[in-house]
């Protein structure tokens, strides 16, 4: 891309250097700066601007700038918000690429469905993909500033608030959109599922004329969706009345087995990741697949052989056949619950160790109650919590009977749990990422080195 077109992109002006000059990747972060790159300094905790020197002496060809900066030696160019720059630029970028977009959002699963999704996508077109979960205001602009001329992007957006999606897909502009499920994930920041829905659904607002929404049918609030002038919604699920429709159900340990009816053949699917939701993520990805005209053969492929981003429930096995199954990385009651389904399959002395779903505000006891009822109707063995809204889901599984405590700290836990380990258990940890359940899974293979 030359500065001319990131003036152009920007509406910016080019302060000083040369219009012809060629940028070769692009970045806001001066530890990325490789020789020939664009540095977009941002405010953060420190003003970005203030490494725009940095960034020329490792190589930058150019820097954006929200003022007027003295320095006749290095292509400047001012723009009114350094921000609003990057997404401008991004979109630039996607518009010029020509390039097939699918959009994916939703409460939970949007990593692992992106995953997927970007796995059948690749067998028929050369394909860019979220990277980990770069999927806000600055990992949507720096996945599509990775483009290299690949036919196809899958990009993932998430919100934390009402409006955050209606920038990412007018920057991403999906020919395709997906939306996992509406749940409780930010309720007490958006205050209600209905909000959460009208979030969620901000992801039509970039989508193409014409284009396709792919909905999770069996979602209570999604199954109110229906097509308008604008776009056609395709509605997949397992028990509702959907479009493409998962049956004959086999779930294992090691991940399941389904049909669907594709085209009135029988159509059977291998998905190597346990629970009912993989299901789901997988149904999603079928739809995409045949809305991209891929063969049967192909998608079929790019679901067995998808891999989940890493740090996304990693399993791992300690001495004495000890499975435990990582779920730190974030909490909701939807994810909370798909995590209990799967560890409710296995053999074994099933123990769930688990923290505070965090950002519930009003609807925190309730929530987290709801999730110690699952655990009861699931049939756990031992449920272990920590944290201040975690000890509702212990008194509600101490009220059905369930070997339970609850613990002040994740270290008073551990001292707990570590020499009470029996062989053949399965242990879930999960929580939300800000309840360091790191801690816990850190001295779990402590105890197995």
């Amino acid at each position: 891309m030359k500065i001319e077109e990131i003036v152009k992109a920007t509406k910016g002006q080019l302060l000083s250097g040369n219009e012809n000059d060629e940028v070769t990747g692009i970045t806001q972060d001066t530890r990325h700066v490789n020789p020939g790159y664009l540095y977009i300094p941002l405010m953060g905790k420190r003003d970005g601007h203030d490494f725009i020197p940095q960034a020329f002496e490792k190589g930058a060809i150019a820097s954006l700038t929200n003022h007027p900066i003295e320095d006749m030696h290095h292509n400047l160019i001012l723009v009114q918000d350094t921000h609003q720059a990057m997404g401008d630029i991004a979109r630039y970028m996607r518009e010029k690429s020509q390039a097939l977009v699918v959009g994916v959002t939703g409460s939970v699963g949007k990593t692992s469905t992106k995953d997927m999704i970007a796995s059948v996508v690749a067998q028929s077109y050369t394909t860019l993909k979220t990277q980990g979960n770069f999927n806000n205001d600055i990992g949507v602009p720096l996945t599509i500033f990775n483009y290299q001329h690949e036919e196809a992007m899958v990009i993932e957006m998430g919100m934390n608030h009402l409006g955050e999606i209606d920038y990412l897909t007018h920057i991403a502009m999906p020919d395709v959109a997906v939306i996992t499920n509406v749940g409780t994930a930010h309720i007490g920041e958006v205050g209600s599922r209905e909000n959460i829905l009208k979030a969620k659904m901000e992801i039509t607002h970039g989508l193409k004329k014409g284009g396709r929404l792919i909905v999770n049918g069996d979602n209570d609030m999604l199954s109110r969706v229906n097509s308008t002038n604008d776009y056609e919604v395709y509605k997949v699920g397992i028990d509702g009345d959907v479009d493409l429709k998962a049956y004959d159900i086999a779930l294992n340990e090691a991940g399941s087995v389904f049909k669907a009816d594709i085209n009135g053949q029988d159509e059977t699917f291998v998905v190597n990741e346990p629970g009912k939701h993989f299901i789901y993520n997988a149904l999603s990805a079928i739809a995409v697949g045949l809305s991209l005209n891929i063969p049967v053969e192909k998608i079929r492929r790019g679901i067995a052989t998808f891999e989940l981003t890493k740090n996304r429930a990693d399993m791992f096995t300690l001495k004495g056949g000890i499975k435990v199954f990582d779920g730190t990385y974030n909490a909701n009651l939807d994810s909370m619950k798909a995590s209990i389904d799967v560890l409710a399959q296995y053999q074994g002395r099933k123990i769930a160790v688990l923290a505070d779903m965090l950002e519930l505000g009003d609807y925190e006891e309730k929530l987290h109650r709801e999730v110690g009822q699952y655990c009861c109707d699931k049939h756990l063995d031992v449920v272990l919590t920590v944290g201040k809204a975690a000890n509702y889901i212990s008194d509600v599984c101490k009220t059905n009977g369930i070997d339970t405590k609850h613990f002040e700290d994740n270290n008073a836990l551990v001292q707990y749990l570590l020499p009470n380990l029996q062989e053949g258990d399965v242990i879930l940890v999960k929580g939300s990422n800000g309840m360091k359940l790191k801690e816990v899974i850190s001295a779990l293979k402590e105890k197995e080195a």
